[in-house]
């Protein structure tokens, strides 16, 4: 059932109070709503991430204005499943930074986690969302994701 479906019934009374969290925007851990569907962006049905390490941000988008707390959602693979992240200022200084799981030596994986922050001006910044080099400089280098975002105080 499509996410539209499941609000239209939820606006008729057909389904009950205990499901009144669906009249919400609903977020996509793995990737983004595209005409009400989600779109899984860590599926790997066409092999593209075979034997591939990677990090993908998938939420915020680019641009986005974002307020102290905000969601970060994504995709990746990497080396024990580490996924690395800092948020810059607009001066290059660090606001917040840490590090969640995501996919790893089995295959693709969702990740998510939640960015405290505090500005006195609104800004544009930097998200970075990365992998360490764990090899050394030897193989391909790591993934990374950088996304410019507004940052609201």
């Amino acid at each position: 059932m499509t996410y539209n479906a499941m609000r239209s019934l939820f606006a008729t009374g057909l389904l009950g109070a205990g499901l009144a969290l669906l009249a919400a925007a609903p977020v996509a851990a793995m990737g983004s709503l595209v005409g009400g569907d989600e779109i899984d962006n860590c599926s790997n049905e066409d092999g593209a991430f075979n034997d591939a390490a990677f990090v993908i941000a998938t939420s915020p988008k680019p641009g986005e204005r974002v307020e102290s707390g905000f969601d970060v959602t994504g995709c990746s693979r990497t080396f024990e499943s580490n996924v690395q992240w800092r948020l810059l200022a607009r001066d290059g200084s660090v606001l917040a930074s840490g590090n969640t799981s995501g996919g790893g030596v089995d295959g693709p994986g969702a990740f998510s986690f939640v960015i405290p922050y505090t500005v006195n001006v609104q800004q544009v910044g930097h998200l970075e969302v990365f992998e360490e080099d764990a090899s050394d400089g030897e193989g391909f280098p790591p993934g990374r994701t950088v996304i410019p975002i507004i940052l609201k105080p």
